[in-house]
């Protein structure tokens, strides 16, 4: 069933990337850029996973994990059937993509052990901060292109979008970067720059927000920080390597 349950995910993201799109198109001026962000986002993951880029499945599972979290939104305002099926459908991302006969496509396929010749402790470490850049990756474009984003703002983003992309190309300071995404976050979170921000997911059919707010913001800064669990490893690769 790996042919069926990655075609269920490519179509799941695929949703979300139109979904996405035209909630840019349609919505709010104010809006457009995040959501077009999101839909960029979600195109990325389906790209990956469709192409079978080694880390393409932990980048599409990070994303699931992502909206999966909002399964914890229902148990404070009932069974909203919009926010519902956000989470559960992002819940079955994940779990398709879940594994060993999947990973043979991806991590551990043959073209990714002639390319790549990752040792499994590398395999283990990119997967872990994949994972997680995957699921913080979209609360980030949420919290630095929300409406009237502080500079601070953009520059988490900045990090977050530049740690990620070095990081898929075995650039060492992609995991460091990551992590300052992580503590520029955090720190406006805790209102060190001023008043604390507040993020946009999406908006209700009556135009409401649903919006998330410190605890969140505190949640996605930790996350970013999961990837400088590589830091320690590649600098000890660094000074055997001397």
């Amino acid at each position: 069933m790996v042919g069926v349950r990655r075609a269920l995910a490519l179509l799941l993201l695929g949703f979300y990337v139109t979904q996405f799109a035209m909630t840019a198109w349609l919505g709010p001026g104010d809006m457009f850029a995040a959501y077009a962000a999101l839909a960029g986002c979600y195109g990325l993951a389906f790209i990956a996973l469709g192409a079978e880029w080694f880390w393409g499945r932990w980048f599409a599972m990070g994303i699931g994990n992502f909206g999966s979290l909002l399964i914890l939104v229902l148990f404070k305002v009932g069974l909203e059937p919009i926010i519902a099926f956000f989470a559960f459908t992002h819940l079955a991302i994940s779990l398709m993509l879940w594994g060993e006969g999947m990973a043979a496509r991806y991590e551990h396929s043959e073209a990714t052990a002639e390319r790549w010749n990752f040792q499994e402790e590398s395999l283990v470490l990119m997967r872990r901060a994949t994972l997680s850049a995957g699921s913080t990756l979209p609360f980030l474009i949420l919290y630095g292109l929300a409406p009237r984003p502080e500079p601070e703002q953009f520059l988490a983003l900045a990090l977050g979008i530049g740690g990620l992309v070095a990081l898929l190309r075995g650039r060492t300071w992609g995991a460091l970067a990551m992590g300052a995404a992580g503590i520029v976050a955090g720190l406006d979170a805790l209102g060190a720059f001023g008043e604390a921000p507040v993020g946009y997911l999406w908006l209700s059919p009556t135009w409401g927000p649903v919006v998330y707010g410190r605890a969140v913001g505190l949640f996605a800064a930790a996350m970013l920080l999961v990837p400088a669990v590589l830091a320690g490893p590649m600098l000890g690769f660094l000074r055997r390597a001397r």
